[in-house]
């Protein structure tokens, strides 16, 4: 069956199913003809959140829809708790905008009548490595050693890692003691049970491996065991993705340097129980116009048909930086991230709405100035959003995705229908 309109946001089994349909890859693990590879476009909203949100819901709602997946990060929750300017604690301002994001994109969701967008928590950073000092109970130094060992064991052996030195694990154990990721893990543990989001990432990308591995292992497990949220697609990163206006350290790689890169991933994603998957293919994150940077094929379809080896299942890539890809590796992409463009459109529509309209903004005429110009931000950011589901060939696709009842969590797979058996 399908989702009905108007019942809300995908659930975390129902996004799993239709990751499972778009699986790049046959049962012999081969790439399926160009023909069928799709990625599925995950839109950031930032505030004003009803501007974005409008946008992606006019586009995903027509015809016969687009699956979309809405996706809201740490600082963008921040932002809508604080009202954009009045700065507020940190923990108060993230609850209030995760409770007024979450009310206001399911009525929304519900109004466009959109079947097929789910929604999602991303960039919950982890804080910088080192922690700063500061006192820990003695259990939890206990808890934090034991993770680091475990940890460190595991991806020596299965990933080829070098363990740490004593000096190096103490100052992991330390940080996974510390009284800032104590924090963060009560902050993202409010956050996933305020909105129960469809999927969820946390952003470890410059924590040393061994390190990032424990701190995946303990949030993922946090999450399924504590919250008792089974359902939630746990997004991990494995190295970092680049920044506009940083030299770019990215090289590709091959044989037996590009072959180890995809043993240790696939062993990190085993370790850590991880849904998907995020490393570096040579993006970078908020590149502006005029810089595009191509996809590194070769690395994502032996990492990804390395992980597949290893674990027996599919866990998508997610793509960031989606803005300034030179072009979009349809399928071996499962996840397109897209930010800045969205940002750049809306903010562009308003530019030339107001060059338009400035005389009679300048003369307080309400026709000038009322929601015409917000209305053409929307519409901006519904094109935009167009233009990307067509580039992912997931536009108007909404009625060939199909749900079953059952499955639900990452260790029970949902009965979906088979690709394979067209």
């Amino acid at each position: 069956m399908t989702a009905c309109p108007g019942e809300g946001p995908l659930s975390g089994h129902q996004l799993r199913q239709l990751f499972e349909q778009l699986r790049p890859f046959d049962r012999r693990l081969q790439l399926r003809p160009d023909s069928r590879l799709r990625t599925v476009l995950a839109a950031n909203a930032n505030f004003p959140l009803e501007v974005q949100a409008r946008g992606f819901l006019a586009a995903a709602g027509e015809g016969a829809q687009s699956p979309l997946i809405i996706q809201l990060s740490y600082h963008a929750l921040r932002a809508f708790g604080e009202g954009g300017a009045n700065r507020r604690p940190a923990a108060e301002a993230l609850a209030d905008g995760a409770g007024l994001a979450d009310r206001l994109l399911r009525t929304l969701i519900r109004q466009y009548g959109c079947r097929v967008v789910a929604l999602s928590l991303d960039h919950f950073r982890v804080p910088a490595f080192p922690a700063l000092p500061g006192e820990a109970s003695r259990p939890r130094v206990a808890v934090a050693r034991a993770l680091v060992e475990d940890a460190a064991g595991f991806m020596a052996a299965a990933g080829g890692l070098e363990p740490p030195t004593r000096e190096e694990a103490a100052s992991y154990a330390g940080y996974l003691g510390s009284r800032q990721y104590l924090a963060f893990l009560e902050d993202f543990s409010r956050v996933v049970a305020s909105i129960r989001p469809a999927w969820a990432m946390i952003d470890t990308e410059k924590l040393p491996p061994v390190l990032n591995c424990a701190v995946t292992r303990e949030v993922t497990g946090m999450v399924r065991q504590v919250l008792l949220d089974r359902e939630v697609m746990m997004e991990a990163e494995y190295g970092a993705t680049g920044t506009a206006g940083e030299a770019s350290s990215y090289r590709r790689l091959e044989g037996e340097p590009l072959a180890r890169f995809a043993a240790q991933v696939a062993a990190f994603v085993q370790y850590t129980g991880a849904d998907a998957i995020a490393y570096p293919i040579g993006m970078v994150h908020a590149a502006p116009s005029g810089e595009s940077h191509e996809p590194d094929r070769v690395r994502l379809e032996t990492v990804q048909r390395a992980i597949i080896k290893r674990t027996g299942r599919y866990v998508p890539f997610a793509q960031h930086g989606g803005t300034g890809a030179a072009s979009l590796a349809r399928g071996l992409v499962g996840k397109n991230n897209v930010n800045t463009g969205f940002l750049v459109a809306a903010a562009n529509a308003v530019a030339t709405y107001a060059g338009e309209h400035r005389e009679g903004i300048r003369r307080g005429e309400k026709a000038a100035a009322g929601v015409s110009l917000y209305l053409a931000a929307v519409d901006a950011v519904r094109r935009e959003t167009v233009r990307r589901l067509q580039e992912a060939g997931t536009w108007q696709a909404g009625q060939e995705i199909k749900f079953k009842p059952g499955g639900g969590g990452p260790d029970r797979p949902e009965p979906v229908p088979d690709p394979d058996r067209e």
